[in-house]
């Protein structure tokens, strides 16, 4: 019972780092996405002295939108996998708080249904029935 339980929350506290870790990477990259926009849009247009080249503002402009676009999609993800986080944090706790409260009646279920499973496999379950041990216990009583 508590080899599943621990089991389980090893799994969870697992994916959690791994999930961390992917919103970390993805905060990184965003902050890299928006400095590089930010760098492209505080430039100025064009050099002092030469002409204004309406190919060359078209040009930078589509560069700006290209990189905006790339941020905002990234700051979705970011917010996306943020929020996921939270909920499988909330998860976890929830699972770390059945220690002292459902862990006997949950996992008790689980370790009765293994081991019916487990004597179903083995070919014993002639041997084991509740018919034969509803008698034995009605014999024991006296009523039968």
């Amino acid at each position: 019972m508590i080899l599943i339980y621990t089991a389980i929350v090893l799994i969870l506290a697992i994916a959690s780092w791994l999930i961390q870790r992917r919103v970390a990477r993805l905060e990184r990259k965003f902050s890299q996405a928006a400095k590089q926009t930010h760098q492209v849009a505080l430039e100025p247009a064009f050099k002092p002295g030469t002409r204004l080249d309406a190919c060359q503002i078209a040009k930078r402009q589509y560069q700006l939108g290209h990189l905006v676009q790339k941020r905002d999609r990234v700051e979705g993800k970011v917010h996306a996998w943020q929020a996921f986080a939270d909920r499988f944090k909330g998860l976890t706790t929830r699972v770390k708080g059945w220690k002292g409260k459902k862990l006997p009646y949950t996992f008790g279920v689980v370790d009765v249904s293994c081991l019916l499973y487990a004597i179903d496999s083995v070919g014993m379950s002639r041997h084991v029935n509740l018919a034969q041990a509803w008698r034995w216990l009605m014999s024991l009583v006296g009523h039968g």
